[in-house]
């Protein structure tokens, strides 16, 4: 399938520094890779976690690709990020405490596969409907599903940014994971942080999407969401199956073709046919008789 990407990240109206993080990557023959990593623990150890986590997930991903599927590809990147972002929290001084979320999407010929920790999120818009594919691991979520809480009384709720399963926090925290999701023709993939759901509807992430380009799209989120406050990092990063690649050759230029190629192979023609001339015959040409030996 062919792909069209857009992605954007900011700082937001009340921070001074972004600890979200973003990567797109490509993997031959075509599939691709995007992640969204939204840091925590302060200013630099979240920007130092969410970094390490994108790029550690990019590293290890393209490594275990070689001789395992996508999902389990996947699994030993989330294992391998949270791992050495928990050991440098604890060696490193000034670190301890960081973490960060981790939302990847991989696209592969014509499946979709999600990795999962936190609360940043993907979504699927399909004709006219839009899918939230993964769980926030929020308390507040949980107090949902245990029917604790309503989704509006969720969304108000003072402690809905509280999260308890992110990468570079304890060893045995698992990834969550999705796929094969088979692909149509204009599926929009949308990773973000939560800095742009905590103020943005779904039905206006759907609007959006559906009738911007990817790239516009994500502007116009975050414009959006800065609009209404910005109190965190925004990062959005979209991805727009399209059909295949074909190459058509109209007429005119079939016809060209054509000519050119006949033009050339009369050449071939004459020149192979002056090499085979019998060599008395050349010495009675002027140009060849007069040449001095």
């Amino acid at each position: 399938m062919e792909i069209e990407v857009g992605n954007h990240s900011d700082v937001g109206r009340k921070r001074t520094h972004n600890e979200d993080y973003l990567g797109f990557f490509k993997r031959p023959p075509g599939e691709v890779l995007a992640i969204v990593a939204d840091g925590m623990g302060g200013h630099t150890s979240g920007e130092i976690a969410s970094r390490m986590a994108v790029e550690i997930i990019h590293e290890i991903y393209l490594k275990e690709r070689a001789d395992k599927d996508v999902l389990e590809a996947l699994k030993s990147a989330f294992q391998v990020a949270n791992f050495t972002i928990l050991q440098k929290s604890l060696e490193q001084e000034g670190l301890d405490g960081m973490g960060t979320t981790a939302t990847a999407l991989v696209l592969e010929d014509d499946r979709a596969f999600v990795g999962h920790m936190g609360d940043s999120r993907a979504y699927l818009f399909r004709d006219s409907r839009v899918s939230q594919l993964t769980k926030d691991h929020s308390l507040v979520e949980r107090m949902v599903d245990q029917g604790l809480l309503n989704r509006e009384e969720a969304n108000r709720h003072p402690q809905k940014n509280v999260i308890y399963k992110t990468l570079g926090v304890n060893m045995d925290g698992e990834v969550d994971l999705l796929g094969p999701i088979p692909l149509t023709i204009d599926d929009i993939f949308l990773l973000c942080s939560d800095g742009l759901t905590n103020l943005v509807t779904d039905q206006e992430l759907l609007e959006i999407v559906t009738k911007e380009s990817p790239q516009m799209a994500c502007e116009t989120l975050i414009q959006l969401a800065n609009q209404r406050g910005g109190h965190d990092n925004i990062t959005v990063q979209i991805l727009k199956v399209g059909k295949r690649k074909k190459v058509f050759i109209s007429l005119l230029d079939r016809k060209r073709f054509w000519l050119i190629l006949g033009f050339i192979l009369l050449i071939l023609l004459l020149l192979n046919g002056l090499f085979l001339i019998e060599p008395e015959f050349l010495k009675k040409l002027p140009f060849i008789s007069s040449a001095k030996p």
